[in-house]
């Protein structure tokens, strides 16, 4: 008790109690309490060597525990943690950790001591909120999270996720990258897979996957090597192996394998069908159950379902095909409204007007533009085929036009009727194909019925009849419009030679010859032609005819010769007669 009274004596000596209102200060000088605290307690006055601190009272962590209902912003001392501890009315909580220099409103300090964790040793550093792991890093086996329910319980190395619940299930599984909410959610032990994005890949329990973009694959369960890059691409693949979509909705539906989609809802449509190729908006869009298709462009084969082995590059190519197997367009528009099978177009509008028709070739620009629904079509050349919707024909040339089934034309009134080459003609004839061989061509009764004449071509009306003329009406280019307008009226001041091929299927009537070198009309749409080089057969069988004329006036002149010889010689004998 003296020691008590003399260690106060000592301390009222030095120190200055004042007290004003209701603050309190301690200090040396004398100096009054700041007004905004009740206890001011100030050293700033002593000697350095006389400086002391606060001592708070200490204990440890059980004894803090211990302390009966503790009263809001109680401070202790743990011993235990070597911590500094407050009571928030609620549960107590640390002010500070020893020897971390990290503070919520900022940190100085270098590199090498600026650090979150430890420094020496491979403990793993985990966030928690409400108890529950928020982030997550690991040192030797590479496991990094961050976010709510992030990679809780993974073992395999080399996995990253970031976002709620991404990797939530992973255990044993390596190598996985996941970013997003419920990205590869529900992975386990699978490997080499990396999803970007909310829900991507969110089923997936399959390998060496990649996914970027909102549900991007988020379906795929035991898929292998798929690449989806987009909002839903590919989301609802379940089992389909080497698929690659890229694009808004790109393969969405796909359960197939070995499709590519490039292109806003490119194949999105696609089920089953296997080992697609579309790239392009909307390209291959509907396609269910289609395989080996290939197309390439703006809504090319769009409405493809079923069919397959199609193939279409260009704007619209394609477009409306449902069932069609087969085809390949290579141009805009290159039958944008066929149905068909078997078709072959190359050209901007090449075949565009098909729709059942099929194993029709149309090559150049809206070659075949009037078939429809017939066959076996050949068009190569602008506007090539422009008669009529036949079915076998054969145009070669712009605007070559058969007038009807069966034909083949080469080039047209424009061309001056001018066709040739090196070499002849040959047709097929072989004896041992033919049958009911009869020699009964007409010569000289056919021929000297026919009527060779010149004449002046009407071109207007030949190209009114093929539609080539209305086509012109419609033509924006004036120098194009300009030049046909010239050829037209070159050709028609061009005299020509040849028949009338009405006169010469009169001329064959009235003996009754079947002659096959007039054609006549089949229809309103179809015109008179002549094969000219059949003409060659009577001529042959007239030269034929006037050799055996020939031959015999030849014995009848000669007869009459020896006759007036003799003639003359017995008229001779008689003059010298006595």
């Amino acid at each position: 008790m003296r020691k008590l009274r003399a260690y106060l004596s000592c301390v009222v000596g030095t120190l200055w109690f004042s007290a004003a209102a209701q603050n309190i200060g301690i200090n040396a000088d004398g100096a009054t309490p700041h007004a905004t605290a009740l206890l001011d307690v100030s050293v700033a006055a002593l000697p350095i060597n006389a400086k002391k601190g606060l001592l708070v009272p200490r204990m440890t962590t059980l004894q803090r525990n211990a302390i009966p209902t503790p009263a809001e912003g109680l401070l202790v001392y743990d011993t235990s943690l070597n911590e500094f501890w407050y009571f928030d009315g609620v549960q107590w909580v640390v002010i500070a950790i020893s020897g971390s220099p990290w503070n919520t409103n900022g940190n100085v300090g270098s590199a090498v001591t600026h650090v979150v964790g430890t420094t020496v040793g491979s403990t793993t550093l985990e966030l928690r909120v409400n108890n529950q792991r928020a982030a997550y890093m690991a040192d030797g086996i590479a496991r990094t999270s961050f976010g709510h329910g992030a990679m809780p319980v993974a073992t395999g190395a080399n996995n990253t996720a970031f976002g709620k619940n991404a990797l939530l299930a992973l255990s044993t599984g390596t190598n996985n990258t996941a970013l997003g909410t419920s990205a590869l959610r529900t992975l386990t032990t699978s490997v080499s897979n990396t999803a970007i994005g909310f829900e991507a890949l969110n089923m997936n329990n399959g390998p060496r996957n990649t996914a970027v973009g909102y549900r991007a694959l988020a379906s795929n369960t035991l898929g292998t090597d798929n690449t989806a890059v987009g909002y839903q691409a590919l989301s609802s693949n379940l089992s389909g192996d080497y698929n690659t979509a890229v694009g808004y909705q790109a393969l969405r539906d796909n359960t197939g394998n070995s499709n590519t989609a490039v292109g806003y809802v490119a194949l999105r449509d696609n089920t089953s069908g296997t080992m697609n190729t579309a790239v392009g908006v909307r390209c291959l869009a509907n396609n269910l159950t289609g395989s080996y298709n290939t197309g390439m462009g703006y809504e090319c084969l769009q409405f493809n379902t079923s069919g397959a082995g199609n193939s279409a590059v260009g704007h619209q190519a394609l477009e409306v095909n449902s069932v069609g197997q087969y085809n390949v367009a290579f141009g805009k528009d290159a039958l944008g409204s066929c149905t068909g099978s078997f078709n072959t177009a190359a050209g901007t509008f090449s075949g565009y007007g098909i729709t059942s028709g099929q194993y029709n070739t149309a090559f150049g620009y809206n070659a075949l533009p009037s078939t429809t629904t017939a066959s076996n079509n050949t068009g190569a050349g602008t506007f090539a085929g422009i008669g009529g919707n036949f079915t076998n024909t054969t145009a070669i040339g712009a605007a070559a036009f058969p007038t009807a089934s069966n034909r083949i034309n080469i080039g047209t009134i424009l061309n001056n009727n001018l066709t040739g080459g090196y070499g002849t003609w040959q047709n097929f004839s072989d004896a041992r194909f033919k049958r009911d061989v009869q020699a009964d061509v007409p010569g000289l009764d056919f021929i000297l019925r026919l009527r060779p004449v010149t004449y002046l071509l009407d071109a207007e009306a030949t190209e009114r009849k093929s539609g080539n003329w209305q086509r012109m009406d419609t033509c924006t280019g004036k120098d194009h419009r300009a030049m046909y307008m010239q050829r037209i009226a070159e050709v028609s001041a061009e005299r020509q030679t040849g028949f009338i091929a009405q006169e010469v299927e009169a001329a064959a009537r009235a003996i009754g010859y079947d002659f096959d070198g007039v054609h006549v009309p089949v229809d309103s749409t179809d015109t008179y032609t002549l094969g000219y080089d059949l003409f060659t057969l009577p001529l042959i069988q007239a030269v034929k005819e006037q050799e055996t004329i020939i031959v015999e006036l030849e014995t009848i002149n000669a007869e009459l010769q020896r006759r007036v010889a003799e003639v003359e010689a017995g008229m001779t004998s008689t003059h010298r007669t006595p």
